[in-house]
């Protein structure tokens, strides 16, 4: 039954098409680009390589080509670029020792306001959209890749606008993701310790949505800390929800951990990249053959569609 409206356009279109198919019906997805989001690929970028905006990146993935702050209506991504040209506005980015960026948001005249792009980096998470950050070489020179990253807190400080009127600026804390590897990340002890988490669905997933919409004004290390332990309150739901169970094969996980938990691994259906936070509706706890099937095999985009429909299935909408 074609309806003419795509899944992603009304509420509960995804759950819909996971009971009709539990049911027995067929599902066939239509990649004809009218649907946002709905059977697009995310796109993969290599770090360090020079791409050029216009050709490489909006023509294939959508965006606005003038912006710095790019969110996509084809694809779950934000494209964001920065470049020397912003400081006669004001924008000074950079990286610090650690490893994150400080962003400066959108907005030439008068105070920064979470609307739009500004709002759209706070809010990537909770809508399952990555952040792909581009540094501009210089006019005709084309973008370098700096990574994927994620929102990690902001702050607001004073500075001048377009016409040298003093107003609040918006500078956010963006996080590579590749930091938020659990086998690569360390804190001192006292710092690493997070509350026990709920053994409860419930009070799991209520402490996961929480996470999702923690925002503060954390920079430097208490930035990576905090989104550190909001990714880990996510993974936490995701584990639990699936009670040893692969989200995607359906089969028992192939072994325990040291701890006597099943080994499942968090992927991110929405992402290259299985770091960073994201909302436990684009997150799912599969075994480690589905999870390389799904990122390295033949059929591997078409299982994670599956596997995406079966998520939401079982995900609430709020």
């Amino acid at each position: 039954m074609a309806t003419g409206v795509p899944v992603s356009r009304f509420s509960g279109g995804e759950q819909t098409n996971a009971y009709l198919h539990n049911l027995g019906f067929s599902i066939v997805r239509l990649h004809n680009g009218s649907s946002p989001f709905s059977g697009s690929e995310p796109p993969r970028f290599a770090l360090g390589r020079v791409y050029d905006r216009q050709m490489e990146i909006h023509d294939r993935f959508g965006g606005s080509r003038q912006s710095g702050i790019a969110p996509s209506n084809k694809v779950r991504a934000i494209f964001i670029f920065t470049g020397e040209s912003g400081q006669q506005y004001g924008y000074f980015d950079g990286r610090d020792e650690l490893g994150i960026f400080s962003y400066t948001g959108e907005g030439q005249v008068g105070d920064m306001e979470f609307k739009r792009g500004n709002l759209a980096i706070r809010e990537h998470a909770a809508n399952g959209q990555a952040l792909h950050l581009f540094k501009a070489l210089g006019k005709g020179k084309g973008q370098e890749y700096l990574g994927e990253h994620a929102y990690g807190g902001h702050t607001i400080r004073r500075g001048t606008d377009r016409e040298g009127a003093q107003r609040n600026v918006i500078e956010f804390q963006l996080v590579p993701v590749a930091l938020l590897d659990e086998e690569s990340i360390t804190f001192p002890e006292d710092e690493a310790t997070d509350d026990s988490a709920p053994t409860t669905l419930e009070g799991a997933r209520k402490r996961a949505i929480e996470a999702i919409n923690d925002f503060g004004n954390e920079v430097g290390k208490a930035a990576l800390r905090k989104l550190y332990r909001r990714s880990k309150r996510v993974k936490d739901y995701v584990l639990l929800r699936a009670g040893g169970i692969c989200e995607s094969c359906q089969r028992p996980a192939p072994f325990k951990r040291k701890d006597g938990t099943a080994y499942l691994e968090p992927h991110h259906t929405t992402r290259v990249s299985d770091g960073g936070l994201d909302h436990p509706r684009y997150v799912a706890a599969i075994c480690p053959a589905c999870h390389r099937h799904i990122h390295h095999g033949a059929g591997g985009y078409e299982k994670n569609l599956e596997l995406t429909s079966a998520i939401a299935a079982k995900e609430p909408e709020a």
